[in-house]
């Protein structure tokens, strides 16, 4: 069974909804920021100490943050807090680049969560209490939600050379606008859950294929 999922998702593409579902589903206790902070043993990492720290580091490239030393101090106590929380027990570790860093910790898996579709990215982000765009332009809050992936973006890449959306930074990459919510924490499920399939049954399900493949190309 999967003891840890690294989650990264695009701004409003469902990412913390299905997290939860699936984290209540399958026992794993779901860990943002301010989760890792009341883990972390230094004593300056408060909840209101990162919120600070997060809306201060907003927009600055990738180049910036690398160089920025309470960006690399600030990581490093949530590297060392996530590791406590992986000892702990199974859980669901959402964005902080965490997966990239923590990606080959035995029973893990990291996973994308992103939308294709920006038009249905956009009531929800009208909709997100931590942000006032209920008076927002349509084009003014496209910018911001494409601000919201640059940021999740930049912070990712300012840690490690595996791009933050790039598949092949990922165990499993989810669309939530093909699939919807539910399907996608249904996969995720089934992804971390200990089934297995019946190894002679799937050879003899095989060799009937094969053998019909080959019968019919003679």
């Amino acid at each position: 069974m999967i003891k840890c999922v690294f989650m990264d998702s695009e701004y409003c593409s469902m990412g913390r909804w299905i997290s939860m579902i699936v984290g209540d589903v399958c026992g794993m206790r779901l860990l943002e920021g301010i989760d890792l902070a009341e883990l972390s043993d230094e004593p300056w990492l408060t909840k209101a100490y990162l919120n600070d720290f997060d809306h201060r580091m907003a927009g600055r490239t990738a180049g910036e943050l690398a160089a920025n030393e309470e960006f690399q101090r600030v990581n490093a106590a949530l590297l060392e807090a996530a590791k406590k929380a992986i000892a702990q027990g199974p859980c669901i570790i959402h964005e902080r680049a965490l997966g990239a860093l923590l990606g080959d910790t035995p029973g893990s898996m990291r996973v994308m969560l992103y939308n294709k579709s920006m038009e249905h990215r956009i009531p929800r982000a009208v909709g997100d209490p931590m942000f006032d765009l209920a008076d927002a332009s349509h084009d003014e809050v496209v910018r911001f939600i494409c601000g919201q992936d640059a940021d999740r973006a930049s912070y990712r890449n300012a840690l490690t050379d595996k791009p933050w959306g790039a598949k092949e930074s990922y165990d499993l990459c989810l669309d939530s606008d093909l699939l919807g919510r539910e399907k996608c924490a249904e996969i995720l499920i089934e992804a971390v859950s200990d089934l297995k399939l019946d190894a002679q049954k799937c050879k003899e399900t095989i060799d009937h294929i094969m053998e019909k493949w080959a019968e019919n190309h003679r």
